[in-house]
């Protein structure tokens, strides 16, 4: 659940001049650190996303994974298990609320709350996003950092979410 809910962090990019871009595509890799043990679980793949309501995570390491988002809805397709969850998101975090709202700290920070949580957003020397780390509900340290980022728009066909015809099906939505 805790990558459906950094998935989820997504379904939803600042004020003070950061720009908001419509779409998104970028490698990615994900570090979720446990807060009494410090171990760290790493996780990477490709992220394309386009603002306000839809993504699509594909993680690669450590098992290949489908995370497809649409308004309030989530594909979880899992090649080795074949199969494909539809998920209702009780509690998405809209990225693009959390960067509307958050506030420069210093030339390459800016935070932002949303939710009662915080968030730490780190950008480059062009505003452009780097790395994105909060707290997660069980108090684990989130970071998702970007690579080769580019905001062009792209072909919508990137978005879409392919569940083999010979996986099962689980609907999660209950």
């Amino acid at each position: 659940m805790r990558i459906l809910a950094i998935a989820a962090l997504t379904a939803g990019l600042l004020q003070a001049s950061l720009p908001v871009p419509r779409y998104i595509s970028a490698d990615f890799t994900q570090v979720v650190q446990n807060k009494d043990t410090k171990k760290q679980l790493y996780y990477s793949g490709k992220l394309y996303m386009k603002m306000p309501e839809e993504a699509k995570w594909e993680y690669f390491i450590p098992l290949k994974k489908t995370i497809c988002l649409q308004d309030h809805k989530a594909w979880v397709v899992e090649p080795e298990l074949e199969q494909a969850t539809l998920f209702r998101l009780k509690k998405s975090i809209p990225l693009m609320a959390i960067l509307e709202s958050a506030q420069k700290v210093d030339d390459g920070t800016y935070m932002a709350e949303y939710g009662g949580v915080d968030y730490k957003i780190e950008v480059d020397s062009e505003k452009m996003i780097k790395s994105v780390s909060y707290l997660d509900e069980m108090g684990n340290r989130v970071t998702l950092r970007f690579q080769n980022l580019d905001t062009e728009p792209f072909d919508r066909s990137k978005l879409n979410c392919e569940i083999p015809e010979d996986f099962d099906i689980i609907d999660g939505r209950y």
